[in-house]
Formats: C-alpha cells, sequence, structure tokens
C-alpha cells in the first residue's frame, strides 16, 4: 500500500511517501480502506520526537490518527461491524497509521458513520472533538451557568469545544486571533476576545473551567482567571506536564488536568449524534489531496490555521 511514512523523528522534511506492507488485522482488530483524515497537534508532536516514552521508537512511522473509510476485513472476534461499512474513529494517537490507503484499527475504537456526514467531516470528529468533549464532560463537568474559557478557540480543538460548551449550558468566552474571531462567534462564543488587539488578557469575571486549546495558556497566568475551585485543563499535554501536573494539584485547590484522549465507540457516536443534529459543525479550513499530504503536515507545523486540515486519500 502507499503511505506518507517517515524514518527518523523531526521535522515535516522527514516525511516521504512509501509502498509498505498492507496491515493485517488482529483479533479485536478491523482493516479500514481509508478515504479521509484529519490533522491533529499530537500528529506533529509524535513526529517530532517531544512525546519521548510513549512512543515506540521503531520505524518506518505513519503519521495521524483520525480514521474515515469503509470495513475491508475483519479481525477474529470483531462484532457489530461488516466488510463494506462506513466507519470513522481513530488509531492510537502516538502509534499513528491513519495517513494511508490502509489503517488497522481497533473495533472498539470505530464507529458507523452516518449517512449524513462525508468521509471528510466524520474524519474531523475522532481526537479533536473527542477531546473536546471528554475535555468539558468528564474533566470540566460543564452545566448550565458554567462560566467557560476557551483558550485558542478558533483551532481544531477550540471549535468543538465552543459548541460543545454551548450545548452543555456554558457561557463561553473564547480567545482566538484576528483571522478566528468570525469562526468563533459563528461557533456561539459568547463573548470574543481577539488577543492580537489586547495588550494583555484580562476579564470581568473568573471562570469554572478554562479550556488550553492553544497549549500557550501557562497555569501560572490561567489560575488568576480561574475560581478557586476552578480547573485548567489542557487536551493535548506533554509528558512533564501531564506528571507536573498531578504532582503539583495534591497541594492547591485550582486543578490543572491533562486529559489522555480514549477513542472509544460510545462518545465517537455521541459527537456524530450532535453533528447530525447540526449542534456542532466542523470547520474544515483546508482539503489536500493524498499526494499532498507533506504539504498538510507542514501547514500543521506553522500553525494559525481556523479550523481543521484534512486530507482524502480515496
Amino acid at each position: 500500500m502507499k503511505a506518507l511514512a517517515y524514518d527518523a523523528f523531526g521535522s515535516a522534511d522527514v516525511l516521504h511517501f512509501a509502498d509498505l506492507p498492507t496491515p493485517k488485522p488482529a483479533p479485536g482488530e478491523v482493516l479500514v480502506a481509508m478515504r479521509a483524515t484529519s490533522l491533529n497537534l499530537i500528529d506533529a508532536r509524535v513526529r517530532s520526537g517531544m512525546m519521548g516514552p510513549l512512543v515506540r521508537k521503531r520505524f518506518p512511522k505513519i503519521p495521524c490518527a483520525d480514521v474515515a473509510g469503509t470495513v475491508a476485513a475483519l479481525g477474529d472476534g470483531v462484532d457489530g461491524l461488516r466488510i463494506g461499512d462506513a466507519v470513522f474513529g481513530a488509531v492510537n494517537p502516538f502509534a499513528g497509521g491513519a495517513l494511508a490507503e490502509y489503517a488497522a484499527v481497533p473495533a472498539r475504537q470505530l464507529a458507523i458513520k452516518p449517512p449524513d456526514l462525508s468521509f471528510e467531516q466524520a474524519a474531523c470528529l475522532p481526537i479533536a472533538g473527542l477531546a473536546a468533549l471528554q475535555a468539558l464532560r468528564d474533566l470540566g463537568r460543564v452545566s448550565a451557568g458554567s462560566e467557560v474559557l476557551i483558550h485558542g478557540a478558533s483551532g481544531p480543538v477550540g471549535l468543538f469545544a465552543v459548541q460543545l460548551a454551548k450545548h452543555f449550558g456554558g457561557r463561553v468566552t473564547a480567545v482566538a486571533g484576528t483571522p478566528g474571531i468570525a469562526a468563533v462567534r459563528a461557533a456561539g462564543a459568547d463573548e470574543a476576545v481577539d488577543y492580537r488587539l489586547q495588550g494583555g488578557l484580562d476579564f470581568p469575571r473568573a471562570f469554572d473551567v478554562i479550556v488550553n486549546a492553544s497549549g500557550a495558556l501557562p497555569f501560572a497566568k490561567a489560575k488568576r482567571f480561574l475560581r478557586r475551585d476552578g480547573r485548567l485543563i489542557e487536551p493535548s499535554p506533554t509528558i512533564p506536564l501531564f506528571i507536573g501536573s498531578k504532582l503539583a494539584n495534591l497541594v492547591r485547590t485550582r486543578q490543572h488536568l491533562a486529559l489522555a484522549v480514549a477513542p472509544k465507540r460510545d462518545d465517537l457516536e455521541t459527537v456524530a449524534s450532535l453533528a447530525v443534529q447540526g449542534r456542532v459543525a466542523t470547520t474544515i479550513a483546508w482539503h489536500f489531496a493524498f499526494s499532498e499530504a507533506k504539504v498538510a503536515l507542514e501547514a500543521l507545523d506553522r500553525g494559525g490555521t481556523v479550523g481543521k486540515l484534512v486530507v482524502g486519500i480515496a
């Protein structure tokens, strides 16, 4: 099969197309004939080598985690899916494997794609959509009346977080750069703040939950805007942050929480249902052909994109 691959950690310069063996689904896995994938911050972090011991050093590696396609083969013990089914989900983001013609995926990390969603739309939902859902629902426990700040609100996770926070009944303040202000307002933010036009972040209220979707809001700054029992949530934490925040939380009331996204069928079905209902929209910034996949990952490295970068594979 054709795949975008890399043989050493580094910048997007290490990426190249290669002919690699088509994976065989292990027991409990499904072989997906890929139709589309989308890009996430974790993809760049894994490829750069910054995720350390969470990533095996065996090469070649195939980047990306979001999966959308059709079932090509079933491993032993897989129930509820049939060959030809249209599915979406995610592989382990620390292993990757989605930027290829085929990907082997644990069946529990796949759901049936609703017919009302295209493969490109479905590919946007798994990592970013689940990060927003699990951050707000499970770690933030956002409910009616919660004051929520989304920092980096026009990025892949941020736009989902704005919409889901509103869905859960929160009052949402969204921080974004100038190009993203219109998008966060369209997503339903009660207040949109352009960080580029403001000398420094300052707010007239404290927040119950802050989602650091940009990864650029340190706890030392965020705690000034948190209520005494408030929570700063990191949907894309680094390893030092993941470990350090757990230790520091033992001695403080304002909590710094790191999310490890868990792709699972129930949550995939939840975000897909909300998308079909129009409660959550997928904002696709750029569509790339498979032949342009390296260009797409270079764009991911540059950052600043409003919405998702999507690569069509077939």
